[in-house]
């Protein structure tokens, strides 16, 4: 079984043009972690997470690769003061949020094996493209193999 049989082709996606505001606001109002972001001729362009928004309100130290940073007290950082930086961030462009890092995309062709090893390191959502083109087909999530896992009940 390959991947082509369990992606989500119809997720909800952004495009280019989106906000920072725009794009939390879809995301608080699905319920999920992440949106795929397309060029207005269906390419994969990379995603916007949950986690661009806790990478903004917490310090630079901390977010570091290899960071160990563990103990906030010291900075500042009350409800409002973190309400602020969101609502500060909200025009700008969610391409200065892009990454591709952590959710590589996939093939259709891909094994499923190879999918959940993917999802156990990348944990989360990964998007679907075309090998050469790398238009978009649809998202994997751990949903769509779980159900597909389960669906003989």
């Amino acid at each position: 079984m390959t991947v082509k049989d369990l992606l989500n082709p119809h997720p909800v996606t952004i495009t280019l043009e989106e906000t920072f505001g725009g794009a939390l606001k879809i995301l608080l109002e699905r319920h999920i972690r992440a949106l795929p972001v397309l060029d207005s001729a269906g390419i994969y362009r990379g995603m916007f997470y949950l986690y661009d928004l806790w990478e903004l309100l917490l310090p630079k130290a901390a977010t570091l690769e290899g960071a160990n940073v563990t103990d906030l007290s010291f900075m500042p950082g009350s409800l409002e003061e973190l309400r602020e930086k969101t609502l500060a961030a909200g025009p700008r462009s969610v391409i200065e949020f892009l990454k591709d890092k952590e959710a590589p995309a996939i093939h259709p062709e891909t094994s499923v094996k190879e999918a959940i090893l993917m999802l156990y390191h990348h944990d989360g959502v990964l998007p679907v493209v075309e090998k050469k083109t790398r238009r978009f087909l649809g998202i994997l999530t751990p949903w769509e193999i779980l159900n597909r896992l389960h669906d003989k009940e």
